[in-house]
């Protein structure tokens, strides 16, 4: 039986008890303010540094309930929080009921000596996160990244509140999950394991046994009763008789025509309901209730030996899948406005770009349980970072025994899920200690072996024996050995972007698994427009300036721009090229590692969203539109990929990369074009596609009288001209596609293509037609006063015609082909660079 506790409450500050502020739960300080317009929007221009003091304070939630009459008839009444963030005392008319101190945990109070069946006052008072980190910090520094608030490694509080370098500083409290009463009558179902044996799984059966965990049980004679309802329309039943007192209990159960889970590219996505009831024998009662959804899978990760040094490849159902996809940082810094939907809408837009994986990044929260829910039907497998990231931590006694608690929990929490493939300790903190030149890192060494090589993996076998765990990414594997190697284990690779590096370097490396690397870029003129006014339109001006996060972010993409593309001469223009040079950086170290299969197998680029309106490494910002980077990703994650291997310019090789478990037969057709769309040679050639594997199919030996790697004036104005189309072909339908310049965009010598567009309706969507009577580079389409989403966008059209689509809006947005057309704004890197056709 459950009381919910969310809707309206009281905040006030600790020092002034009279100013009492309306707020919701689940909620926050931050979101109270904002809500009865005591601050004003912290993301807009440079109000983030006066909205930052707003934590400096302590602050009260309060509210007056009246618990039911069936409550109260209950054994126990449990009162049950799912997030508090974070130094809080708990009050239950007047009574402390304890004190929380982790923002990951739930904490649960035994009332029922407590409450009262008229009116109860219950309160939850804040202790600001500013001032305990403070103190603490004074007794003891702790290092932390740079970019935040000295001293936030002391609190378990999702560490990015304190800013990043994607995020402001906003460290925020407050009942940031749902809160309830829980009567108990008899017992409860405190926890549901399912382990599975796939030994059996050649005769299309999974052996299952359900491992549940009761707690307050009475003396009465219990029965658990298990049904799962299978596909074929017949329902599994599985019971067991529980003696008074018994707190573990196995239910072992066959799943017979078991259909198995598989991440999305490999497979269907079912999913099994096992529904637990403990129930009262001689009543008759469901005293207690449980539902899991559950999909049958086996998911490992290899580290077999070979030639290169030791695999690092993910292998679900005995199949090895190339890992594809991004990093995931929490979707706002004001937790109470993330929502299922908002989850929702982000994750089907990861789907649609091809993903099969996304990692959760230690430096936020443990996301809640529908984040998992929508990866296990949308077939997205998931790198699960514990919450520690960029920081040093003292491993006392007390530290450990909370951090114990907080795995402990999350593990129960997602163990059931297919989605989740893998449990990380920490992000970058064993490179940190091993490189960063942190202060007494030998000391901090052991704390962080006692963590995260004794600690977390300890708990996690108890808890979740059947997922893999990793000390830390990057990572060879733990124990600080080998922690620059290449050739084992997951790598983060930064030089492209931090040490400005050009593109080229990523020939240079053979990465196992690649799970963080980026590039930033400037988000769509709309979303810089919610946050800036006209007159801060400037990248180095002040309001610019605190949007850019990154230690000299602004300069490093200047440095970039001015190495690929032509100067802009607008802020628009800078949007445009910012975006284009981000989603180069990101399609070469992809389409590189592809061509590796087997040596690689793994691609997450950093990142997928943004917590704020900001310049970042982001390929959808932070009102889900999607930057060149997530079109660019769409085609580059593909289940089957062309690509060019354009390292020497005289013998291009074309690469044919499948995750398809089956081969087929397919052409490639090539052509090299002049700069005003005619082709200059051509070419084609029959191949068989053979399953998850990568090959060279077509060695390109190219005479273009001239155009070699010799840096002359002559050959660098030919290959100035020229330019190379590929495209895979199956039973006639192009399934994959690129283009490759023989120099930087800003060299070339395009011309201008004359691009028009024809908007029609065909069957419920906008068709449009985007023709050009020359080379048109990175065509954006984009609408002027609402978003949409288009079934291709910042593509090439090669002197001719491309056609796209665009799903009609029912709610905001054009509604009529005239509308679109009037409201639909097109460019390609020759009039966003505002460019003139020279010789």
């Amino acid at each position: 039986m459950k009381q919910i506790l969310d809707g309206v409450w009281t905040m006030y500050p600790a020092a002034d008890t009279e100013d009492k502020i309306p707020t919701t739960v689940p909620g926050s300080v931050y979101s109270a303010l904002l809500g009865s317009k005591r601050i004003s929007n912290p993301y807009f221009r440079e109000n983030e540094y006066i909205s930052t003091s707003v934590s400096e304070d302590d602050y009260v939630f309060a509210r007056i309930f009246e618990p039911t009459v069936d409550m109260m008839g209950c054994d126990k009444v449990l009162l049950k929080f799912y997030g508090i963030d974070t130094i809080a005392d708990i009050f239950l008319n007047n009574t402390l009921l304890g004190k929380a101190d982790n923002m990951h945990c739930e904490w649960v109070y035994d009332v029922t000596d407590i409450i009262k069946g008229d009116e109860n006052l219950l309160e939850v008072k804040f202790t600001s996160p500013l001032k305990y980190i403070a103190e603490k910090d004074a007794a003891e520094p702790l290092w932390g990244v740079n970019s935040t608030v000295k001293g936030f490694p002391h609190i378990r509080k999702a560490h990015y509140m304190f800013g990043w370098d994607w995020g402001p500083k906003l460290p925020d409290m407050g009942i940031w999950r749902s809160c309830e009463f829980i009567g108990v009558k008899g017992g409860l179902i405190d926890s549901l394991y399912i382990k599975q044996d796939h030994s059996r799984v050649a005769e299309g059966i999974v052996d299952i046994t359900a491992q549940i965990h009761l707690t307050h049980c009475d003396e009465r004679e219990k029965k658990l009763v298990l049904t799962v309802p299978q596909p074929s329309g017949k329902t599994i039943v599985a019971s067991k008789v529980i003696a008074p007192g018994q707190g573990n209990v196995n239910i072992s159960f066959e799943i017979s025509d078991a259909k198995l889970w598989y991440p999305r590219g490999y497979g269907k996505q079912p999913l099994y309901t096992v529904q637990t009831e403990l129930i009262d024998t001689e009543s008759g009662e469901v005293v207690s209730e449980r539902t899991e959804k559950i999909g049958l899978r086996t998911v490992a990760v290899s580290r077999e030996k070979d030639d290169m040094g030791e695999e690092f490849a993910f292998v679900v159902n005995g199949i090895k899948i190339f890992a594809m996809g991004a990093n995931y940082v929490p979707e706002d810094q004001i937790l109470s406005r993330i929502s299922r939907e908002k989850t929702a809408k982000l994750l089907k837009q990861c789907a649609m770009a091809n993903y099969n994986m996304i990692r959760v990044w230690g430096g936020g929260f443990y996301p809640a349980d529908y984040f998992y829910e929508i990866c296990d039907e949308l077939g997205l497998l998931v790198w699960q970072d514990l919450m520690f990231a960029c920081a040093v931590y003292r491993a006392d006694k007390g530290f450990c025994e909370n951090v114990r608690h907080e795995i402990e929990e999350n593990a129960k929490r997602f163990r059931n899920h297919p989605s989740l493939a893998m449990w990380c300790g920490n992000n970058e903190i064993e490179s940190a200690l091993q490189y960063w030149g942190i202060p007494r890192a030998d000391s901090y060494k052991k704390d962080y072996l006692r963590l995260f090589e004794e600690l977390a993996p300890k708990v996690l076998s108890h808890y979740d024996p059947q997922t893999f765990y990793w000390p830390s990414s990057p990572s060879s594997g733990g124990g600080f050995s080998d922690l620059d190697a290449e050739n084992k284990g997951d790598s983060h690779y930064w030089q492209v972007w931090h040490s400005l590096a050009p593109f080229t370097e990523y020939n240079k490396h053979s990465f196992r698994f690649c799970s963080e690397y980026g590039f930033e870029s400037v988000p769509s003129m709309k979303t810089v427009i919610s946050v800036a006014d006209y007159d801060d339109l400037n990248l180095m001006s002040p309001v610019m300036e605190a949007h850019q996060k990154c230690e000299q972010g602004n300069e490093k993409l200047m440095y970039y721009l001015a190495q690929m593309v032509h100067y802009p001469y607008d802020f628009e223009g800078l949007v445009y090229a910012s975006q284009l040079v981000q989603a180069d950086a990101i399609r070469l170290n992809v389409e590189r590692m592809r061509r590796m299969r087997g040596v690689c197998m793994g691609s997450l680029y950093w990142q997928v969203n943004d917590s704020n309106p900001v310049i970042s490494w982001s390929s959808i910002d932070y009102y889900h539109r999607w930057k060149a980077l997530h079109y660019y990703a769409k085609r580059f994650y593909a289940p089957v990929l062309i690509s060019a291997d354009m390292t020497d310019y005289t013998a291009v090789h074309l690469n044919v990369s499948s995750e398809k478990q089956e081969a087929f037969s397919a052409k490639i057709i090539w052509r090299v074009r002049c700069a005003d769309g005619t082709v200059f040679r051509r070419g084609a050639e029959e191949i068989t596609v053979n399953p998850l594997c990568a090959e060279d199919k077509v060695v390109l030996t190219l005479d273009l009288t001239g155009v070699d790697t010799a840096d002359t004036y002559e050959s660098r104005k030919i290959r100035a001209n020229v330019y190379l189309e590929y495209e895979l072909c199956r039973d006639g339908r192009i399934i994959s596609q690129g283009t490759s310049l023989f120099v930087q965009p800003k060299s070339f010598a395009f011309r201008d293509p004359h691009i028009k567009v024809n908007v029609t309706e065909e069957n419920g969507c906008f068709k449009i037609d985007v023709s050009a009577k020359a080379f048109a580079k990175g065509v954006m389409l984009e609408l002027s006063d609402s978003d949409c989403l288009f079934s291709d966008n910042w593509f090439d059209v090669h002197a001719g015609t491309v056609t796209v689509y665009a799903a009609k809006l029912s709610d905001r947005g054009p509604q009529t082909a005239e509308e679109f057309a009037e409201k639909l704004r097109v460019q390609s890197y020759f009039e966003a660079m505002q460019l003139t056709e020279r010789e």
